[in-house]
């Protein structure tokens, strides 16, 4: 068990290498971070934004909800870095910084962002595999897929894609697994779009793991 999977299983995972805090009743110190790998932070307030994770050099995996960061200056910290996940981190303005990653990020997950909005920035994450912009700014199209050659998964769920026209899904040479909500003037359903990316192979691209009733998977291009 790891990062790759889309539900981890943290009770599988050495507890020595993961750091949960609440930070509305814990306190945050950056010395805590030195060797940890699996990080999930609550409510994390700091003016310094990603400056302040001065000590997070082996973190492969990190989420954070309800933070109040901007953008992502001061993430370049996180070389290790595979895996972020920001949640109701309602008050960030722009992708500055996070080109940083483009050597290590795969996997990119924004929950509730409306300020944020397509920027070259982001498009210099080339080793994407999976993209997730939910409830984000307005896409005005999604040309910007194809700056993302090894995508599998991308979604955005409760985001606009202004043009209407989900052809880019299809045409996408790699995006295997597709979500967002049926709007009136997008060109495709989403089983439309579903059923079209089931034809363009049989070849298997996930890898499923169990316990008991419980299931999870993570897409076989995902690098350990």
């Amino acid at each position: 068990m790891d990062w790759r999977y889309n539900t981890i299983w943290f009770d599988q995972i050495d507890k020595e290498k993961q750091l949960h805090l609440d930070l509305k009743k814990d306190k945050f110190d950056p010395a805590s971070l030195t060797d940890i790998e699996y990080s999930i932070i609550w409510h994390l307030h700091d003016k310094q934004g990603f400056e302040c994770f001065t000590k997070a050099d082996r973190l492969l995996y990190l989420e954070l909800n309800w933070a109040n960061f901007k953008n992502f200056q001061g993430i370049e910290q996180l070389k290790a870095l595979k895996r972020l996940e920001l949640h109701y981190c309602l008050k960030f303005e722009d992708y500055s910084g996070i080109s940083s990653l483009k050597e290590s990020l795969e996997f990119l997950h924004i929950d509730r962002a409306k300020k944020l909005k397509i920027s070259n920035e982001l498009l210099e994450l080339v080793n994407l595999k999976v993209l997730r912009l939910n409830a984000c700014g307005d896409l005005d199209n999604l040309e910007f897929l194809q700056h993302f050659p090894f995508l599998v998964d991308f979604r955005f769920v409760d985001t606009n894609v202004l043009s209407g026209d989900l052809t880019p899904l299809i045409q996408h040479p790699n995006i295997r697994s597709v979500a967002f909500i049926n709007k009136k003037h997008y060109n495709l359903k989403d089983i439309e779009v579903d059923e079209k990316l089931q034809q363009k192979s049989t070849q298997t691209f996930k890898d499923y793991a169990y316990r008991e009733k419980y299931a999870t998977f993570k897409y076989s291009c995902l690098t350990a």
